[in-house]
């Protein structure tokens, strides 16, 4: 306790006691400090009466009464270091949401048709299989027909959001090209994007793309050409259709759409590198959609393709045999267009160069007779029947079947230059060698190709035995008219009619009649011979059997005299050894004679050997 708080001292006082009192002072204010803090603060006013009363009646001087202390806690100002912990992870928690905020890229709104597969927050947008932005939003239209989805790109990925970017679902597909995205079975479904690299930094920037309901079939990036294929119909092709070159895929279909006119469609194809090289300008394409069968006059023909082409369809392509086989083609730009043929013999047949239109007109059926059927002369094909149609003469009354075709000029060979050089006005016209040829006295004729199926094919002939001659058509109209003669067919209904005229002519009344009276004559007969001629050749029949036994007993008796142990057989065995040894002694004889003519006159010399006869 410091001074000011003690009372003030008697002014009275003497300077003696001034000294010596304030010891004996501090003795009880000590005492009653340490009674205060033993007792608290709850020493009473009584206690502090009797003190008071004891020092008063001393003979001592009273001394200062001090008050009781007051003890106080004093405040502590510091602050505590736990305080620190909420704070520092409040600082690193806004410093990862500046980063976050600052690291954030772009936002793109994506239209689909559904939004199946997509989740907040959890699916992921990924370019080349690396994520680059996660899906943040998905809501619907305000027509209510598609979804809009909000892709909140990463601050690197800034490059897909320009034109020409594509996006689409990746999840579990069963497709022409195979089965894709089965990784997303355990994963779950993502955005995938591309972008064509080469015009990344011509393209504009945009931030609202609309979604592809399939997967691209080609990815940016890939080495190869594009093609453009020409067809009246897209028949099998389906995208991811193989493009096969000598049986081996080297590319596929990668888009097909209707033509601008809506009279076929164009496929776009994909050659991968390096079999892109192998497309020229003079390639062929045709469909191999996997089965090919075609019934003509050469009968039927079956070709089959890979397994993935007869279930997904496909286009094969190929060249024509050069000339020059070292010759080496120049491969064709991108973008280059072809046409697709409906088989390989048509893609790979050589060129047929003009088309020269001619026209039949035939008053008999032409029933198995189509579109496609052959013209040909001698057997060698020139053309084909291009349209079958009928004309009805008012006048009359009389029906014709308009029968229009071609033939082609390059099918005639050496004739053409011949025809060119021998042209009056030295003009090299491509029709000269076909004018003169039509016009040489040719005719047409229906004949059968195929007599099973019925199938008819234009004949051009010459028709020497025809009694009247063919009129020469006008060459400088078309088409020219070529005349016709009846057909094979027509020959052979006019053949029958005759027979069927001659049989109904025949007395077919008395014929039959007639046959009546032989059939009643041979019953007659018939029952003739069962009442006579049978039981006579029962008796021969018996009279036969008996002679067999007798026979049979003949051929013992004789089975017995040539047995080989029977006497007769071992005097005719006997027999022929005699005739043996007779025969060797005349051989013996003869030679000595040959040897010694002369001893059938002098006889046998003495000093001859003697003759032995063989044994």
């Amino acid at each position: 306790m410091s001074e000011k708080d003690l009372p003030p001292s008697d002014s009275n006082e003497r300077p003696s006691q001034s000294g010596a009192a304030p010891a004996d002072r501090q003795a009880p204010t000590s005492a009653g400090a340490a009674d205060a803090a033993a007792q608290g603060h709850g020493g009473s006013a009584q206690d502090n009466s009797q003190a008071g009363t004891q020092s008063a009646s001393s003979n001592q001087p009273n001394p200062v009464i001090a008050k009781a202390p007051v003890i106080t806690q004093k405040k502590n100002k510091n602050i505590s270091w736990i305080w620190l912990v909420p704070l520092i992870a409040a600082i690193i928690g806004l410093s990862l949401l500046v980063r976050d905020y600052m690291q954030q890229g772009p936002v793109a709104t994506v239209t689909f048709k559904t939004a199946e597969g997509l989740e907040i927050d959890k699916t992921q947008v990924r370019y080349k299989d690396v994520v680059v932005g996660t899906v943040t939003d998905i809501t619907l239209t305000d027509d209510h027909n598609s979804v809009l989805v909000k892709v909140s790109f990463k601050q690197n990925a800034e490059f897909l959001m320009r034109e020409g970017a594509r996006f689409w679902v990746v999840k579990p597909r069963l497709a022409a090209s195979g089965v894709s995205g089965l990784g997303t079975l355990v994963s779950g479904a993502y955005i995938g994007v591309d972008i064509d690299d080469s015009h990344q930094s011509e393209a504009e920037y945009r931030n609202e793309f609309i979604g592809l309901e399939k997967p691209p079939e080609l990815i940016s990036g890939r080495p190869g050409k594009r093609f453009t294929i020409t067809a009246p119909s897209l028949n099998s092709l389906d995208l991811g259709s193989p493009v096969l070159y000598r049986r081996l895929e080297v590319g596929q279909v990668i888009n097909y759409t209707l033509s601008k006119d809506g009279k076929g469609v164009e496929v776009q194809i994909f050659v991968d590198a390096p079999y892109d090289r192998f497309v020229t300008k003079d390639s062929r394409f045709w469909n191999a959609s996997g089965v090919d069968l075609s019934l003509n006059a050469g009968g039927l023909n079956l070709k089959t393709q890979s397994l993935v082409s007869v279930l997904a369809g496909g286009i094969s392509f190929g060249q024509l045999p050069l000339v020059d086989e070292k010759a080496q083609p120049e491969p064709a730009p991108d973008g280059t267009r072809f046409v697709l043929n409906p088989s390989e013999d048509k893609a790979l047949a050589r060129p047929d160069g003009l088309a020269f239109p001619i026209r039949m007109k035939f008053d008999k059926s032409v029933r198995g007779l189509q579109t496609g059927s052959a013209i040909d002369f001698k057997g060698i094909l020139l053309g084909e029947v291009k349209n079958i149609s009928m004309e009805f003469d008012i006048a009359t009354k009389e029906t014709t079947v308009i029968v229009d075709g071609v033939i082609y000029e390059n099918r005639l060979g050496a004739a053409i230059p011949e025809a060119q050089r021998r042209d009056k006005n030295g003009e090299a016209l491509h029709d000269v060698a076909l004018k003169e040829f039509v016009s040489s006295g040719i005719q047409a004729q229906l004949r059968f190709a195929n007599i099973f199926t019925g199938q008819l094919y234009v004949a051009l002939d010459y028709f020497p035995e025809m009694a009247k001659k063919p009129p020469v058509p006008d060459v400088n109209k078309q088409p020219v008219e070529i005349a016709t003669v009846p057909g094979s067919f027509d020959e052979l209904q006019q053949q029958l009619n005759v027979i069927v005229e001659k049989l109904k002519n025949l007395p077919i009344d008395s014929i039959g009649h007639s046959l009546d009276e032989t059939l009643q004559s041979i019953s007659k007969l018939a029952r003739t011979l069962d009442t006579t001629m049978v039981p006579a050749l029962t008796t021969t029949v018996q009279k036969a059997g008996r002679s067999l036994e007798g026979v049979n007993k003949t051929m013992g008796s004789v089975r017995g005299v040539v047995a080989d142990e029977s006497p007769v057989m071992l005097q005719f065995n006997g027999m022929i050894k005699e005739l043996s040894r007779a025969a060797k002694s005349i051989r013996s004889l003869g030679d000595y004679l040959q040897a010694e003519p002369s001893s059938l006159i002098r006889g046998r010399s003495q000093d001859n050997i003697p003759f032995k006869e063989s044994q």
